[in-house]
């Protein structure tokens, strides 16, 4: 079972394909639920969700901009993947006993 955080935050990793990052995620998260999220919470969910086993980090290439150090990737694992299917599952079958939003007044 995610939390709704860990959910995001999968889901954001999986649309950057491997190319995902702290940065990146944390902005993406704070653009779509137009809410703030602290940037050290990002982190230490990817950390805890890498070593469930739902993601794999690798490092990139050493950059200039960077003072060569390196940038922190990560990607969904098949089992991240397999979390995530069974996340919406869940998520769909809840939603399904409720009437249409929009006819809720």
């Amino acid at each position: 079972m995610l939390t709704k955080l860990e959910d995001q935050i999968l889901l954001a990793v999986w649309k950057f394909r491997g190319k995902a990052y702290g940065v990146n995620v944390y902005e993406h998260l704070e653009n779509v639920t137009e809410s703030k999220v602290a940037v050290g919470v990002v982190y230490f969910t990817l950390d805890r969700l890498t070593k469930r086993g739902l993601l794999h980090s690798y490092k990139g290439e050493p950059t200039a901009v960077r003072g060569g150090m390196r940038k922190k990737y990560y990607e969904i694992t098949k089992d991240g993947m397999a979390t995530l299917e069974d996340s919406k599952k869940i998520h769909d079958r809840i939603w399904e006993d409720y009437p249409n939003l929009g006819t809720i007044r």
